[in-house]
Formats: structure tokens, C-alpha cells, sequence
């Protein structure tokens, strides 16, 4: 509050001049104490606000780290989808292969895979083109 009077004002000289200016300096200082006193929650509330929420976004537990995770356990599906049908293609063909009713065509493919030949087959090697012939 200003307490200037009419006659103060008036007056040119320069010790009224520093009152009000004095008088101007303790009123915002009154006011600023009487904002700090009426928000002195504000700052120590935000601050942790924010604390929480980098966490909640990036910590350990966190929404980055849940979207991490779920990926993880999407690619790990896959992967388990992927080895089922493989696990189920061998048991097929391990099933095929059992005594008493083998798949003449699948055991003759197996063995031809391991090397295998019949007695009447010959075996003819021919060099890749463009390789130089491999000396033995």
C-alpha cells in the first residue's frame, strides 16, 4: 500500500523521491512474500509429480519397459510358433520311418541325404564353372 500523501508528492525535492521509491521496493517485497507464503506447496508438489512421472515412463517398470517386454514376449511367440511346426514336421517324418510302415519313398530320400547309393548307381562329379579344378 502506498502511503504518499498529496503534499509528498508535489514536492520536487529528492528525499521524497527515494521514500516513494523505498515505499515501492517494501510493497513489492510484501507482495512477494504474500505469494511465496500463499504457493509455498506448489513448487515441492511439482517436483515430485515430476519425479513420479519419469518414472512411470522410464523406469524399470516403467511404460518403455513394458513396451520392451511386450515385444519381447511377441518375438518369443513367434519363435515358439515357429518350433512347434518344426517339432511337428519331425515327429511326421519320425512317425513315417517307424518299423512296419515306412514311406518307401522317405527312407529312400534319407538315405540318398546321408550318402547313401544303390549298388547299380555311379557316381559322376562335375567342377562348378568358373572355380579352378580342385587337385587331390
Amino acid at each position: 500500500m502506498r502511503r504518499s500523501t498529496p503534499a509528498r508528492q508535489r514536492s520536487g525535492g529528492s528525499g521524497t523521491e527515494q521514500v516513494d521509491r523505498a515505499d515501492r521496493v517494501a510493497e513489492l517485497g510484501h507482495r512477494l512474500r504474500r505469494a511465496i507464503r500463499a504457493r509455498w506447496l506448489v513448487l515441492p508438489l511439482t517436483l515430485l509429480l515430476a519425479y513420479f512421472a519419469y518414472h512411470a515412463v522410464h523406469g524399470r517398470r516403467g511404460l518403455i519397459a513394458w513396451m520392451d517386454l511386450r515385444r519381447e514376449v511377441a518375438q518369443a511367440k513367434r519363435r515358439l510358433d515357429a518350433l512347434e511346426a518344426e517339432r511337428e514336421t519331425l515327429a511326421r517324418r519320425v512317425e513315417a520311418l517307424r518299423p512296419g510302415q515306412t514311406d518307401a519313398d522317405l527312407l529312400e530320400s534319407e538315405l540318398r541325404r546321408l550318402g547313401y547309393l544303390r549298388a547299380d548307381e555311379v557316381i559322376v562329379l562335375v567342377e562348378p564353372e568358373g572355380e579352378p579344378p580342385v587337385e587331390r
